[in-house]
């Protein structure tokens, strides 16, 4: 159960990390490759037929810009492994270029439960400040997503309850 590793881990080193899964980041890469291929291949099909113009054209050519954009941006994910989520004694951090430290414990008002398509979900970490952005996470850095949501429950009590 990932549950009691996580706790092991929290326990023996005060905080666990969730870097990037890279099965999840090689099967975005490969869907997009192939994306980039395919609207390769219309577009030098198309400019062989110089039937390449007006707004399809155009559009051809933002599309294969985009499916480039998100290959090259997963390639820095696998190499970076980020953004990576840290949970540790004094907060939830997400680290991406730049972090802003942590979310303390005692600025988390909760916890939602997983939302999202299947294959998509994501658990929002709301701040006690309105003003603050709540942030996600998503299964692109945890698979059990359920046992992680109530994980991270358990510690928000254990900190709050310290806390007072």
């Amino acid at each position: 159960m990932p549950a009691d590793t996580w706790a092991a881990e929290f326990a023996s080193k005060g905080a666990v990390v969730f870097p990037q899964r890279r099965s999840r980041l090689l099967i975005r890469l490969v869907l997009f490759l192939v994306l980039v291929g395919n609207s390769l291949w219309t577009i030098v099909d198309h400019v062989q037929r110089d039937a390449m113009s007006g707004a399809i054209g155009v559009l051809r050519v933002t599309a294969l810009a985009g499916f480039l954009a998100v290959a090259a941006y997963t390639v820095w994910q696998l190499i970076t492994r980020r953004p990576v989520i840290k949970v540790g004694r004094d907060g939830i951090t997400i680290y991406r270029n730049r972090d802003k430290g942590p979310l303390a414990w005692n600025q988390i008002d909760r916890i939602g439960e997983p939302s999202g398509l299947p294959g998509f979900l994501s658990v929002q970490v709301h701040p006690v400040e309105r003003s603050a952005s709540r942030f996600e996470i998503r299964q692109d850095n945890v698979l059990e997503l359920a046992e992680l949501t109530q994980w991270l429950r358990t510690l928000h009590r254990q900190h709050h309850s310290t806390d007072n």
